[in-house]
């Protein structure tokens, strides 16, 4: 037994219909409509472009800060004049901008240890290349001459370095003869060196630099008892 199919008289097939892949029902698809973006707020923007600013200014300015910064030396305690400088009178700062004048960088600080200050540095004061010297004491045509002068021959608290002194003669024991004494009251210039108690607790040992050719008259005082300091004004 046979079944005839009709064909349909082109002689094509009958076309499939598939079903819709887009919703169960059949129904088309409807596309997602792009996304907008969120609206930013200004005010948050310009706060933002205020930060940078900000920021840029603070870096600049740590910038030009550090990069003025020097590191001089300065006076940590007196020197006076005459004195030898070390480490322990010095300290070091930082300056930020230009330096007042001519400063001491403290990288050079062993370069000006062991010179001798040419005037008084107070504490505190920048040390300037040309406040210290090489020049020793004494220096020439000068002599240092050593005193012991029992108390009440000197000031007890006013022989600082380089301060200037008048060396008075006094008169010579009296011996009976009543020979007039020539050097008697005289004075001669001298600058103090330095100071010390004396080793009996009651004296006073002082360097004072004089003129070398008065140096033997005065150590010849000196070693007769007949010698009083007089501290004068100035440094």
């Amino acid at each position: 037994m046979s079944v005839d199919v009709e064909q349909p008289r082109n002689g094509t097939r009958p076309s499939r219909r598939r079903p819709p892949r887009n919703g169960a029902d059949g129904a088309p698809s409807v596309p997602v409509p792009p996304r907008l973006p969120g609206r930013r707020n200004p005010r948050w923007i310009a706060l933002g472009v205020i930060a940078i600013c900000l920021g840029g200014l603070l870096a600049y300015a740590v910038y030009a800060r550090v990069s003025t910064e020097t590191r001089v030396l300065a006076v940590s305690s007196t020197v006076y004049r005459g004195e030898v400088v070390d480490a322990s009178d010095l300290t070091t700062v930082v300056l930020h901008g230009q330096p007042p004048g001519p400063t001491v960088s403290a990288v050079d600080e062993a370069s000006v240890l062991g010179k001798r200050a040419v005037f008084d540095l107070p504490t505190g004061s920048l040390v300037a290349p040309g406040s210290l010297t090489d020049t020793t004491v004494p220096d020439g045509g000068r002599s240092v001459v050593g005193l012991r002068l029992a108390t009440g021959r000197a000031p007890a608290s006013l022989l600082v370095p380089s301060a200037p002194v008048r060396i008075v003669a006094l008169p010579a024991p009296s011996n009976g003869t009543g020979a007039k004494d020539a050097l008697v009251g005289k004075t001669y210039a001298g600058r103090v060196v330095a100071a010390d108690p004396g080793a009996d607790g009651t004296s006073t040992v002082v360097d004072v630099e004089v003129d070398a050719g008065q140096a033997p008259t005065i150590a010849s005082l000196g070693a007769q008892d007949r010698i009083a300091l007089v501290r004068d004004a100035g440094r």
